[in-house]
């Protein structure tokens, strides 16, 4: 026999396979079969993880249990398999039941598992017909679905349980299975007897004697007959005897009558109504045959509900309860399914109580009605009296659908429970309001249990809930609206009470938008830990949020923590999407809170925007408690500040909780630290911010401090502040850290140093500004690094930081856009040194800007980049005005809310720079906004100014400088072709622009960052026009030139190309074998080419010392590239660019003989224009203010003067490298004096010789001893800073109101503003600043650098009386025409010459401004001085034939000759040759103008007298005596004046002791034969020095004390 599955499985294949192949061949195929049958309903997923040998120890367990059995009693066996006891293995506890079948045996097993909650993994039973042999062995099983003879049905039951570990609870739940198996056995066996007692219960009921009328008697049978019918399923019964008793009634028991499970329960306890509640008393005792309730006890047999009673009494004639006939069991399905008007019993109590209800059949109502009874419990339809039952089912029915919760209760007639009927609105009903209800109704009904429950969901609005409260007496007294109060109160959701609460807090019209709005927006877990109170709170938050204000927040402790608690709380609201956890969190370290817990929820609203809420449970560490309220204020301001990007996020936030200090208080410490930072401190912010952290009483007083000097609204307190200082010196005592000492005396300094901040200054709405600008004197702070600025504003923001360095009160310079965020000081202070040197030929002194973008967009594109870029510019150019004093109406009108500490400062100009080269516009829009006085003057090259590029002005500056090389190499490079190599393209401002200035240019090489561009033997007019082309054209670059046009061997290559293959032309350029080199490699090479010109117009540095390395340069990309400086080839490098060559590079380049200058000289054409235009601005703009000239006027004039302003700026340029080289031709001869010059200004603190790579002593006595003077790179620093001194030092009104100098104003400006505005230049702002710088430039570009300070030397004479002497010395010798014509010899005579020449001319007019100091009239006016001195000039210079000796004359006359033979004018010759001979005519003068004799008897007396007496000769020995230190050089001077001062003298005497006549021979003669004897001697002593080569010193004094003996015996 076979059976057959459904589904095939391999495992349970193998179960067989083991059984055919271990069991004994007799049984092994029962055992199969066995097996197929109790396996074949055993789902795929209860064989998963199981094994084939445990299950077939599992199946021979079973076989062997089932082969013993003998229907005698049951089998159960509950044990854990183990291999070694039992042969086979399980992680559960087996539970075998092996019975006779019986139905309702596994529902029971079932019920059994689950009161003693076990769970079931595996439940296999399977009742089998099995044929048993007389010995009771298995013989055969029955197949499915066919009889077998004989066979008996048994159920075999496998279930795999919870494991059960322990001893005892195994025999329980084998003690529990047979007791529940017992129960089972009992009531099937006596099922029928139980059925047939009914049935003779119900034939005999005439004899029980009912008090009742025969309907109801009838209605009683048809109810007992429809249980009899298979509608109640039996489990016991019992008669009982009822006797009254002494007033009481006694129930025995008939205990042979027992049947069923009650023969268990068997004992004679008689049971006395008395014992009963009241109701159950009336009940047992009434004239209602039945009695119908629930027995206290649940059934263990079939189903685990309580089991029902049916009672049907036995009454005597006198309709007295003599009996009661007592059924136990359950009803059957039928009982819960059909209509309750199918039902005996239940039809008749339904129809009565409809009638009660008054309803007429038929109506809406009346349906209503039945539908409530129709769906209401059977069991409580079934029990409940049908009165109660009227009144419970009305309440139903007059709640109808309003939604609101009610309670019935109803007591059980015998005591044992309250019936509790709950209705509440089914959208309300969930698990938790059930279980709430349970606990209410068991607290409030004192219930001995659980209380159990039914829930019934139909169409209605209602959810039921039927509880039944066990209770040991409910006779207890209990208020059903005070319960049914307290059900709706749990009924009530979270989201009631929220309505509730904005209802009560908006009032009824608002409040409902709001409740609309929020009524499902808050998640279940937001429920959960918040209150509805606290939601309030939360929407009054969430309300407030939109577009532009997407955060708001909610700091507090919670009322849980108490005072001292370190817990606080901090929500934040966020519209529409979350925030991330990781952008918070550092924020609130920062603040000193450690977050513990974070819970993020969706608010979700009824229109369906979103919002979130993050609520953060957090320690704050501040280690003091601080007042909630207030801490509140300041973290919630802060929070919302760092969140919009208006307070830094950073260390320094732990203050404002830490020290109670706001934000924007805070601010004032962040942004002092990042200025220590920047000025070099080593301390790092963070480090910095914890110090304040650990000493916050300090942080509070360096707050006050600051507030005390600089609040406007504070009066200023000295004793105040000096009482705040006190306070924290006082306090550093218990610093015991010596770095946080040196941090918080740091602030002090810095704090001290600040002379003005915008931080008291609010914007146009009356906020704070979210940037802060410090205005500073460096001066004050120690330890600042060199050089140090006079003026520095430091602006800080936490989107930009920048600073702006001025080195005076007047000053200029670009502001640039650095990449440096570390160290953009350190950038800016290099370039404000380079800048300062830069400015010396301009107005005002150096200045530069630089300001870094902190939040620069990443990956957004170079637009969104440029944009950050502009708006971090525009706060710096408003954060330096904000500080910055107006001019209106010619009066200083102070910034607003400002306090300043220091002087008016309204003088403030920017310029572009490094990525500001097109914001000039914006700077001057924000000028205009301020209404500040300069107008568009304040950022020169906007977009009405002067085009830089478009006049070629810095490179045409810088080509002078080139031109003046060539020339001075004696070529003409703008007539003669010249090789060269650049650094730039053709679309650059000084490279493009420089590349065309002139046509012989042949441009052999050039590179920018793209390409390099090689064009080995270029044709000078075909590339010159190609080149014009590209720069006409911007965006071309060297990849655009025309490869037709490049010579041989050329070409354009990509710098990205791995190497470059070198042509024969080219290598011979670079003279290498070299078959390739990578673009570097190349660059490298082409910087030492031997070209005659290297043009730098790009940026980067690409020339250095070879004692420098390359870092310390400081542009790393370009380390490939660099070369030093005495490799590079050149013999001419022009800078048009800035920093192309370090220093150290020009001077090691220019010691091995190249040409060069420097940066800041060869470039200082675009600074130069920028003044001039600023300086032109302001005077027109004064014009448009008086209404003089309209802005379209202004404007075209403006553009009108752009080549006048071109002439005035190449002039500049033109006459500053001449200085140069006119200095550098004297070379060593002057280098002492350039000595005591250095020491002069680094006595003064003016220079800082190693700053500006100025060689030292030790350096300067070595170039002595090799012969070398200065380089022009280090006389370019000279002249610079002797510019620099000199600029300072004029402006004063000894100068500046001096009328003479005072036309220098008018020099400055073209000569279209000179003629129609005189008068308002005078007026103009500048006008001191001017003119000294004017006459700077002309003083130092005519005399030298180290004019001033040498006669000051000399003479002792202040600035202006060197000023004015030289002015007067000017005048006389007309010099400016001289030097002019001198200056037209360009390219027609050798430049050598024509530098002696003016060297000549500065050496004439340096001993002819001593001869003034020293004898000149101080009360004269320059004018009147000029005037005195010029009739005696003019006519000496006219007649010097008739005047010199013959032999001096004719000296003259070959002089002035080798001059003509030179291409010299005869004219200019002349006046050069004579400069020596005319120094004569000051003395003249001053004697012909005390002396009656006409000037040429004057003249010829003089110059005859210099001639008999060997005095010119005497001079020249003076002139020639070599000098080993200064004060032999003063000694040697003083000879000159001395000897000069004895020839007037004698000549003025002679001539005044002969009045009477004008023979000048006569009078000398006569004089000299009556001064023999003193003659013979000073002749005597001419003859000595005639013998021998060199003199002492001494020599030289005891000579001109003779002379001044013949002088003192010529006055007699």
């Amino acid at each position: 026999m076979t059976v057959t599955s459904q589904r095939h499985s391999v495992l349970l294949d193998n179960v067989f396979e083991l059984i055919d192949k271990k069991v004994d061949a007799k049984q092994k195929s029962l055992v199969q079969q066995f097996g197929r049958l109790l396996y074949k309903n055993i789902s795929s997923d209860d064989l998963e993880n199981r094994n084939d040998s445990d299950l077939y120890g599992a199946t021979l367990s079973l076989w062997n249990a089932l082969s013993r059995f003998d229907h005698s009693a049951p089998h159960i066996r509950v044990f854990n398999p183990e291999i070694a006891k039992h042969g086979w293995h399980s992680s559960h506890t087996i539970v075998e039941v092996i019975v006779s079948d019986m139905p309702f045996l596994v529902d029971s097993v079932r019920m059994s598992l689950n009161r003693l909650n076990i769970t079931a993994h595996l439940f296999l039973h399977s009742p089998i017909g099995i044929k048993r042999d007389e010995s009771n062995k298995v013989e055969s099983f029955s197949e499915q679905g066919k009889t077998l003879n004989g066979a008996k049905k048994e159920t075999v039951i496998f279930i795999e349980v919870d494991r059960q570990t322990s001893k005892k609870d195994i025999e329980l739940l084998t003690k529990e299975l047979r007791s529940v198996v017992d129960e089972v056995s009992l009531a099937v066996a006596d099922w029928q007897d139980m059925t047939n007692t009914l049935q003779n219960v119900i034939k005999t009921s005439e004899s029980f004697n009912w008090p009742i009328s025969s309907d109801e008697k009838e209605q009683v049978n048809r109810f007992l007959n429809w249980l009899s019918d298979h509608n109640f399923t039996m489990m016991g019964y019992r008669y009982y005897d009822v006797k009254a008793i002494e007033g009481d009634h006694r129930w025995i028991p008939n205990n042979d009558s027992s049947l069923g499970l009650l023969k268990n329960s068997i004992n004679n306890r008689e049971r006395l109504l008395s014992k009963l509640p009241a109701s159950a008393r009336t009940e047992a005792l009434s004239e209602n045959p039945l009695i119908l309730t629930k027995t206290n006890s649940r059934a263990r047999v079939h189903r685990p509900a309580y089991m029902d009673y049916v009672g049907v009494k036995v009454f005597n004639e006198n309709g007295q309860v003599v009996g009661e006939h007592r059924f136990l069991g359950l009803y059957s399905a039928s009982f819960y399914n059909q209509s309750v008007v199918e039902l005996p019993i239940l039809k008749e109590k339904i129809e009565k109580i409809c009638a009660l209800s008054g309803f007429e059949p038929g109506t809406h109502a009346y349906k209503a009605f039945v539908n409530i009874v129709e769906t209401y419990p059977r069991d409580e339809l079934l029990q409940t009296p049908a009165q109660e039952l009227a009144q419970i089912v009305m309440g139903i029915f007059q709640m109808q659908e309003r939604g609101i919760s009610r309670l019935f209760i109803r007591k059980d007639t015998f005591g044992r429970f309250f019936s509790c009927m709950v209705f509440v609105p089914r959208e309300r009903y969930n698990t938790q309001l059930r279980k709430e209800t349970q606990e209410l109704l068991k607290a409030s009904l004192n219930a001995s249990e659980e209380v159990e429950f039914t829930t019934f969901f139909s169409e209605s609005v209602y959810a039921r809930t039927h509880y039944i409260a066990r209770v040991n007496d409910n006779n207890a007294e209990f208020d059903v609206k005070e319960i049914e109060q307290n059900i709706i109160e749990l009924t009530k959701t979270w989201n009631d009470r929220l309505a509730s609460a904005i209802s009560a807090s908006h009032g009824e019209a608002s409040g409902k938008s709001l409740e609309r709005k929020y009524s499902n927006a808050f998640s279940r877990s937001y429920m959960e830990h918040n209150l509805p109170s606290a939601a309030l709170v939360d929407i009054g938050k969430l309300e407030m949020l939109d577009d532009e204000h997407t955060l708001d927040m909610l700091f507090y402790r919670p009322q849980e923590e108490d005072y001292e608690s370190q817990i606080v709380k901090l929500k934040l609201f966020h519209r529409a999407e979350p925030i991330h956890l990781s952008d918070v969190l550092p924020m609130l370290e920062n603040f000193g809170l450690r977050v513990i817990d974070e819970s993020p929820y969706k608010i979700t609203c009824s229109g369906g925007e979103h919002n979130w809420i993050m609520d953060f449970k957090m320690l704050h560490k501040s280690g003091q408690h601080f007042d909630m309220e207030n801490a509140q204020v300041l973290f919630q301001d802060a929070f919302a500040k760092v969140w919009y990007n208006t307070l830094e996020d950073d260390a320094f936030n732990r203050l404002i909780l830490g020290a109670n200090l706001t934000g924007r208080k805070v601010t004032i410490l962040r942004a002092y630290a990042k200025y220590m930072r920047q000025t070099g401190s080593s301390f790092s912010h963070d480090y910095i911010a914890n110090t304040l952290a650990n000493y916050t009483d300090i942080a509070r007083l360096l707050v006050e401090f600051f507030d005390q000097r600089f609040n406007p609204k504070k009066k200023r307190n000295k004793k105040k502040e000096d009482g705040i200082l006190a306070d924290i010196k006082s306090q550093l005592d218990g610093v015991s850290n010596l770095d946080d000492d040196r941090i918080i005396r740091r602030y002090l300094d810095m704090m001290s140093a600040t002379l003005r901040t915008n931080f008291y200054q609010l914007d146009e709405a009356g906020n704070e500004k979210s940037y802060v600008s410090f205005k500073m004197l460096p001066e004050l702070i120690p330890d600042m690094p060199l050089p140090l600025p006079k003026y520095e504003i430091f602006v800080y923001s936490p989107r930009v930081e920048g600073v702006h360095l001025r080195g005076g009160k007047v000053a200029r310079g670009g502001l640039r856009w650095s990449d440096r965020q570390e160290d953009f000081r350190t950038e800016v202070l290099g370039l404000v040194k380079a800048q300062q040197v830069k400015n010396t030929v301009i107005v005002p002194v150096g200045a530069k800007g630089g300001f870094v973008c902190k939040k620069a967009p990443i990956g957004q594109g170079r637009e969104a980049i440029q944009a950050e870029g502009q708006a971090c510019y525009r706060t710096f150019i408003t954060s330096l005005l904000d500080i910055t004093d107006n001019i209106v109406n010619g009066e200083i009108v102070p910034p607003k809310d400002v306090v300043r500490l220091d002087d008016d400062d309204p003088y403030l100009v920017v310029a572009a720079d490094k990525g500001t080269a097109t914001f000039s516009d914006i700077a001057n829009g924000i000028a205009d906004e301020f209404n500040f006085w300069l107008g568009d003057a304040f950022a020169s090259g906007g977009s009405i100014g002067y085009d830089h590029k478009k006049m070629g002005i810095t490179a045409r500056g810088g080509w002078e400088s080139v031109k003046r090389h060539f020339r001075e190499m004696g070529v003409n490079c703008q007539t003669t072709d010249f090789t060269c190599i650049g650094v730039g393209d053709m679309a650059g401002d000084v490279f493009g622009n420089g590349m065309l200035l002139s046509e012989h240019t042949k441009l052999i090489c050039a590179f920018n960052h793209l390409h390099i561009f090689f064009d080995p033997n270029p044709d000078a007019a075909a590339s010159y026009k190609e080149r014009q082309r590209l720069f006409e054209n911007p965006s071309l670059s060297w990849e655009d030139y025309d490869s037709k046009l490049i010579s041989k061997g050329g070409g354009v290559f990509s710098r990205s190309a791995k190497s470059i293959k070198l042509s024969p032309e080219m290598k011979k350029w670079l003279g290498t074998r070299q078959q390739t080199m990578t673009p570097n490699e190349l660059i490298h090479n082409v910087l030492k080419m031997p070209v005659d010109l290297m043009w730098n117009g790009g940026i980067g540095t690409y020339i250095k010392s070879s004692k420098e390395s390359h870092s310390s340069v400081g542009d790393r990309a370009n380390d490939d590239l660099r070369v030093n400086g005495k490799e590079v080839q050149a013999k001419i490098v022009g800078e048009g660019g800035n920093l192309g060559v370090t220093q150290l590079g020009r001077i090691e380049y220019a010691a091995n003989g190249g040409r060069i200058n420097t940066d800041f000289i060869d470039n200082v054409g675009g600074v130069d224009c920028s003044d001039n235009e600023v300086n032109i601005k302001i005077l027109l703009n004064s014009l448009v203010n008086d209404g003089e000239l309209t802005v379209k006027q202004r404007n075209k004039l403006l553009y009108d003067m752009t080549d006048d302003v071109s002439a005035i700026v190449l002039k500049d340029c033109y006459r500053q490298t001449q200085s140069i080289s006119i200095t550098e031709l004297a070379g060593v001869k002057q280098l002492k004096e350039q000595l005591r010059f250095i020491h002069g200004l680094e006595r003064e603190g003016q220079l800082n010789r190693e700053l500006e790579f100025i060689p030292s002593d030790d350096e300067i006595s070595d170039r002595v001893a090799t012969d070398q003077g200065l380089t022009r790179p280090e006389l370019s620093v000279l002249i610079a800073y002797g510019k620099m001194v000199m600029k300072d030092a004029l402006n004063i009104p000894e100068i500046t109101e001096n009328p003479y100098h005072a036309r220098l104003l008018l020099h400055a400006f073209p000569e279209v503003l000179r003629s129609r505005f005189n008068e308002h230049m005078q007026q103009h702002p500048l006008r001191s600043e001017i003119i000294a710088t004017k006459l700077t430039n002309n003083m130092v570009n005519d005399m030298g650098l180290n004019f001033v300070f040498r006669l000051q030397e000399e003479t002792g004479a202040s600035v202006s009386e060197i000023a004015d002497a030289y002015a007067i010395v000017h005048g006389i010798f007309n010099m400016e025409n001289l030097w002019a014509r001198i200056e037209e010899l360009d390219n027609v005579i050798c430049a050598k010459l024509q530098l002696t020449m003016l060297d000549e001319a500065r050496r004439i007019m340096r001993r002819g401004a001593r001869w003034y100091i020293r004898h000149g009239s101080k009360t004269q006016s320059i004018e009147d001085a000029i005037e005195s001195y010029r009739g005696t000039f003019k006519k000496l210079s006219e007649n010097l034939q008739h005047y010199l000796v013959e032999s001096e004359y004719a000296q003259l006359e070959a002089a002035t000759q080798r001059y003509i033979e030179q291409d010299v004018p005869a004219d200019i010759a002349y006046q050069v040759a004579s400069f020596s001979n005319m120094f004569s005519s000051f003395d003249l003068a001053q004697i012909v103008d005390a002396d009656k004799h006409e000037t040429d008897v004057v003249a010829k007396l003089y110059y005859q007298l210099g001639s008999r007496l060997e005095l010119h000769w005497f001079l020249d020995q003076i002139n020639n005596q070599a000098v080993s230190n200064h004060w032999q050089a003063l000694a040697r001077a003083s000879y000159r004046e001395e000897l000069d001062w004895q020839q007037r003298s004698i000549a003025a005497n002679l001539l005044q002791s002969r009045s009477d006549t004008a023979d000048a021979d006569q009078i000398l003669d006569e004089w000299i034969d009556s001064n023999q004897v003193l003659l013979k001697r000073w002749y005597h002593m001419m003859s000595e020095f005639k013998t021998s080569s060199t003199h002492e010193f001494a020599k030289f004094s005891v000579a001109l004390r003779e002379l001044m003996l013949l002088s003192v015996k010529s006055n007699h």
